[in-house]
């Protein structure tokens, strides 16, 4: 049987021919230490805010989530006690709705969860693209060169260790106090 379905998949893999090969950076997700992809996001309120690219950034984690997330819904309230714990030394965070709903519904939505740090619009959903992130909620950690310090896939936890040794670390590289 087994016989059978590699020959079955090296005739569907010659069928397809080379164009039909996956390039091998596309689904490449920036590791820790590279570069951070370089964006921009409108935010509600209509400011905007940019990620990576030439000019120094703040510290910023970036989350990315979406109202009808269960699960981005429950982190609410860890990123809220990250942006009070660590703004005032430096940390930007950036919450980022990938919801095609207007300004308004993402705004009540992020509002009723207890936010006061920036929330991002992608309706696009272009920022996932670019870090090659599967799901929702995602959270990645920018040092204010623009470098790759931390990623993490699905809710952060609550009091998670390891988010807030690298916040510590990137506002102390920072030479934020």
């Amino acid at each position: 049987m087994r016989q059978r379905w590699t020959l079955l998949l090296s005739f569907s893999l010659a069928a397809c021919g080379p164009a039909a090969a996956p390039k091998a950076d596309v689904f490449t997700a920036p590791e820790v230490g590279d570069a951070a992809p370089a964006f921009a996001v409108a935010t509600i309120g209509g400011d905007s805010a940019r990620i990576g690219g030439a000019a120094r950034q703040p510290v910023t984690l970036v989350n990315v989530w979406a109202t009808w997330c269960g699960p981005c819904k429950a982190e609410f309230p860890e990123l809220q006690a990250l942006h009070t714990t660590y703004a005032s030394r430096g940390l930007r965070l950036l919450a980022i709705s990938i919801d095609t709903d207007g300004d308004a519904d993402v705004a009540a939505s992020a509002s009723s969860m207890g936010a006061t740090f920036p929330i991002g619009r992608d309706p696009a959903d272009q920022v996932r693209g670019q870090f090659a992130a599967v799901g929702i909620p995602e959270s990645w950690l920018v040092s204010a060169e623009g470098k790759l310090l931390w990623r993490h896939s699905g809710a952060i936890p609550a009091g998670d260790p390891a988010v807030r040794a690298a916040i510590e670390g990137a506002l102390s590289a920072a030479g934020a106090q």
